[in-house]
């Protein structure tokens, strides 16, 4: 049975959202996408982090004792969740698996402004939610920067929260293992933009993609040549 734990009035964690055999046929399922190469994970912008999207439905779920239409299933289910928890109804941003391998982290951040609170392309990123696969991992914490909240990712746990500016969180180092999580963004339904503001975005987005694929770019040459980045969370000696 589900657990609702409330960190503070925009910070939530979800205990037994899905069971653990659950969450193993997914990990699975995703890795099989990769090796048969029906998709493949793909460098995001924190260090060692890949994601890769998933077709609403597919039949080969079904090798993996998953209902054809599990992840469509899936995904409104941690709508509804986090609905629930932030009170207001919303609308999807993205929704995608993520693989943390050895050695990712992200740095404190804010996931719709930049580092002073000015609102940028990811702006309709108002809450996160994120569902852990599994924990057989070392590291991979999700801290507050200005709170004493610190969640250790459990086997079938979901984390929602507001993910803007004052609620800067980071995710520690892996340090051994790899960590699997089905990420998500979510707007405020009611939200309202201009076409202009969309348009600010889309334009914006091509600047940061570029700028993305230099640094992933960088990041190669310096594993090619032994260059690992060191990166110390909160609380981490």
């Amino acid at each position: 049975m589900s657990e609702i734990t409330q960190h503070k009035e925009d910070t939530f964690t979800i205990t037994n959202f899905l069971p653990e055999d659950e969450c193993k046929k997914i990990i699975n399922y995703l890795e099989f996408l990769a090796s048969s190469y029906k998709l493949q994970w793909n460098q995001i912008s924190f260090y060692e982090s890949y994601a890769m999207g998933f077709w609403n439905v597919d039949p080969d779920l079904l090798k993996f004792g998953l209902p054809q239409d599990y992840f469509s299933n899936l995904k409104q289910k941690i709508k509804s969740e986090t609905e629930k928890v932030m009170g207001t109804e919303l609308n999807e941003i993205s929704y995608h698996a993520q693989k943390w391998t050895e050695g990712a982290f992200a740095s404190f951040h804010s996931d719709n402004t930049d580092e002073h609170g000015n609102p940028t392309a990811f702006i309709r990123s108002k809450f996160a939610a994120f569902l852990y696969l599994n924990e057989d991992f070392e590291g991979g914490k999700l801290n507050w920067k200005n709170y004493d909240i610190t969640v250790t990712p459990k086997v079938g746990m979901l984390a929602a929260f507001d993910g803007g500016f004052g609620n800067e969180h980071e995710v520690t180092t892996v340090k051994s293992g790899t960590r699997y999580t089905i990420g998500s963004f979510w707007d405020r339904a009611d939200a309202v933009y201009t076409e202009e503001q969309k348009q600010a975005w889309a334009d914006e987005l091509k600047v940061v993609r570029a700028e993305q694929e230099e640094m992933y770019k960088g990041w190669k040459e310096d594993r090619d040549n032994g260059i690992i980045p060191s990166y110390k969370g909160k609380g981490e000696e």
